[in-house]
């Protein structure tokens, strides 16, 4: 019995040895964009009639709620101040309802 332990032991180190470099070697980091994702990302433009439904009381579409950057967040009330452009806009965080339109810059 002695003699299967270290041949063991040497067996279960080697296989762990390989599992750990495999999962290195998968680990790129890096995600490939969809493509359409790709040319709004490059672009850095909103569509044409993106003002039109700042609106108090709609929804903020979703494609321009990810374009936009957080400016401020209230965890208190759920709401998210977001920048788009030149404009402030306050949303509920959850459901993306327009709560106010802050004035442009």
């Amino acid at each position: 019995m002695t003699m299967q332990t270290p041949l063991l032991r040497a067996a279960f180190l080697a296989s762990a040895l390989s599992l750990s470099f495999v999962a290195q070697a998968a680990d790129r980091g890096h995600y490939l964009p969809l493509a359409g994702e790709s040319d709004m990302l490059a672009s850095n433009q909103l569509p044409d009639n993106w003002r039109s439904g700042l609106a108090k009381g709609s929804k903020l579409d979703y494609d321009l709620y990810r374009q936009s950057k957080v400016v401020y967040r209230d965890a208190a009330n759920g709401t998210v101040a977001v920048r788009l452009q030149n404009k402030v806009v306050r949303v509920i965080e959850d459901t993306r309802e327009i709560v106010d339109v802050l004035h442009t810059f």
